[in-house]
């Protein structure tokens, strides 16, 4: 079993007592903020040592893969070999990509699988290694459990994820009839993101409106309910930048 229904904060073996810091003043003010909105920016939601660990870990990481949809089927390329390919080898992958996102919802972005139930990554650095270890229970379950007032929360699913430019996630709203979602979370770690970048996280009104805009930056955890409409606004094309992050959802059991 992954996590535990204890709202105890359990540290894994090996973590840093410190990683996540559960003693904030602002924790009932995130709390009201969620009840009302359904959504929440947490700043500086990991010690700044940790973070800096899991950025670090994100820049090195080589085994990635590019993941879009086509024919209405999720689809994994191996993403330096994506890389490598000329522009022309290029084009009908792209016209297949832009085909999907006529017609469904479709992304675009490079991503590493890190935690799920039953779901071994293999070896880990370490930084990626622990937090993983906070998804199966501990202070960063509790925090989450906490702000969105959601105590069956158990456990969290992630990947590590790479927004570059031409990336980007259309309109849905992470509803699953089978995974017990109850909270969406995306951990950013990008740094020196501005607006014009684009990979902006927004959220949508019922009329299919932009009611709230979260710009990438570092050290921060946007949590959401589930369904919730969303997107990830398309990274520009003159940027160098890449948008990291580790997403996910924190799920009962």
């Amino acid at each position: 079993m992954h996590g535990s229904k204890s709202s105890t904060p359990l540290v894994p073996s090996g973590l840093r007592a410190d990683a996540v810091p559960v003693d904030r003043p602002d924790l009932d003010a995130l709390h009201e903020r969620f009840a009302r909105d359904g959504r929440v920016v947490v700043p500086d939601v990991l010690d700044a040592g940790f973070a800096r660990e899991l950025r670090t870990c994100i820049e090195t990481w080589t085994r990635w893969a590019l993941v879009t949809r086509i024919d209405g089927a999720h689809r994994d390329f191996d993403a330096a070999a994506i890389a490598a390919m000329a522009p022309a080898q290029l084009q009908p992958l792209q016209a297949l990509i832009a085909a999907e996102t006529r017609h469904d919802m479709q992304y675009l972005y490079e991503r590493f699988p890190l935690h799920d139930i039953d779901y071994d990554p293999g070896a880990l650095p370490v930084g990626l290694a622990h937090f993983r270890d906070l998804l199966r229970g501990g202070p960063f379950i509790t925090m989450a459990r906490a702000i969105s007032g959601c105590e069956d929360i158990a456990f969290g699913d992630a990947q590590v994820t790479r927004y570059r430019a031409g990336h980007f996630l259309t309109r849905h709203d992470d509803a699953h009839a089978h995974k017990q979602r109850r909270v969406a979370y995306v951990l950013g770690l990008s740094e020196g993101w501005r607006p014009d970048d684009g990979g902006q996280l927004q959220f949508l009104d019922a009329q299919d409106q932009v009611e709230h805009v979260v710009i990438p930056q570092f050290n921060t955890l946007t949590l959401f309910r589930v369904p919730c409409p969303h997107l990830v606004t398309a990274v520009s094309p003159f940027t160098d930048n890449a948008r990291l992050s580790i997403t996910g959802w924190l799920r009962a059991v």
